[in-house]
């Protein structure tokens, strides 16, 4: 018999999480006689039995199905691939079953519905993919097993919090423990917020309807944030080698805490911001923080965090625009750029939108004279914004034309 749980975890905190709660806790509908709400015996089965009914198990740490199907390498995912999709999923377990939108619905306030449970977040054009999730971190983190759930890597299902019910203090009911730390929460507790990643650099982006995020309430620092910098990259970060199935090769390193200047080290979107100018939207054209430059992004600001349907785990809304991307080795992803960033519609030089003459022709800071056209500009039309923007890159791109600056 495999022990019931990995982690200890003290009653009181089962208790005031998502899944320990008494009023809003597992319920599964099979087991509703039997258990009271939030009872182990909802996810654990001691004997594998019960009434005389086995689950064919045993399986490990006794959940009533198996903990993750590792043949599962990239999605489509099934409700059986994974133990948590039985009630994250539909038809749920879960008595009166259990909705999930996404985090630019959720927090951001978008109102276009998108998924409504985990296992349909999962299920789209990009999404954490669970298999390498759970290579990963059975080969990085001690506390994670050959036998454990992949989603278990970012959340402690002892101690979770139900933060969907608290959209304007995420904080205070977070839902996600760091890799690193996984016998506790992460985001509720002193220096644990966006605030606090690189101390007056966060401004939150516009909510869809009012108000910034999360939630759409008049804070605007981030101290009502998980600090989900430092949370995504104890695994996205400039040391570890992550292998990705879904695109059959290793995801770009992520530098979000060096401040090397220009041309590096450090994303731009990190604490290596910006050191000339920029040309912003609202809200960080006239920062309510008070700065004009030198901003520090949040993770989830741009991405989301199960999956989505625009590449990349680009989310559907950010700060306050609906962005939609359908290839993005184009221009399409100048759709999420200028949700922040000033396109030349925005900056008044042009009535169609995501073109960008103006910040790499014109503006104060341009890196670029007007010359020889055709070498980024092919066949008239607009080279692939990867070439130069993305996580570590600069515009070496450009040949003899670069100017060394990081461009993300």
């Amino acid at each position: 018999m495999v022990l019931l749980v990995t982690t200890l975890a003290f009653a009181g905190d089962y208790l005031n999480s998502a899944h320990g709660n008494s009023s809003t806790g597992v319920k599964r509908t099979e087991r509703t006689t039997t258990y009271s709400q939030g009872n182990c015996g909802h996810c654990h089965e001691q004997h594998g039995i019960i009434n005389g009914a086995t689950n064919s198990g045993p399986f490990p740490f006794d959940l009533f199905r198996n903990f993750f199907n590792t043949g599962a390498t990239t999605g489509s995912y099934l409700q059986d691939d994974n133990f948590c999709f039985a009630c994250h999923g539909a038809p749920s377990l879960q008595s009166g079953g259990i909705t999930n939108n996404d985090y630019a619905q959720t927090f951001g306030g978008y109102t276009t519905q998108g998924p409504t449970t985990i296992l349909e977040a999962f299920n789209q054009t990009s999404y954490h993919n669970l298999y390498d999730v759970w290579n990963f971190a059975r080969n990085t983190f001690s506390f994670f097993t050959d036998q454990s759930n992949p989603c278990v890597a970012c959340h402690n299902p002892h101690l979770a919090k139900r933060i969907k019910a608290n959209p304007t203090n995420p904080s205070a009911a977070t839902a996600v423990s760091r890799p690193t730390d996984h016998g506790t929460l992460w985001g509720d507790g002193a220096g644990e917020k966006m605030a606090d990643f690189f101390t007056g650099k966060y401004q939150a982006p516009l909510h869809y309807s009012s108000g910034y995020e999360p939630g759409g309430t008049n804070t605007y620092d981030g101290s009502n944030l998980p600090d989900y910098a430092t949370f995504c990259t104890d695994c996205h970060n400039s040391t570890n080698t992550i292998y990705s199935t879904t695109l059959g090769r290793n995801l770009r390193p992520i530098d979000w805490i060096s401040e090397g200047g220009e041309s590096g080290p450090g994303d731009k979107h990190g604490r290596n911001s910006a050191t000339v100018a920029i040309s912003m939207n609202a809200p960080y054209s006239s920062a309510p923080i008070g700065i004009s430059i030198g901003f520090a992004v949040s993770c989830l600001d741009c991405h989301e965090p199960h999956g989505s349907p625009n590449p990349f785990l680009i989310r559907r809304e950010v700060n306050g625009v609906a962005v939609s991307i359908t290839d993005p080795n184009s221009k399409d992803m100048g759709y999420l750029c200028r949700a922040c960033h000033m396109d030349d519609k925005a900056a008044g030089i042009s009535s169609t939108a995501n073109r960008w003459e103006y910040i790499h022709h014109k503006a104060s800071d341009r890196p670029y004279v007007q010359m020889q056209c055709m070498f980024c500009h092919q066949a008239g039309g607009v080279s692939n914004c990867l070439n130069c923007h993305m996580h570590g890159k600069d515009d070496s791109w450009a040949g003899a034309r670069a100017t060394g600056r990081i461009c993300f």
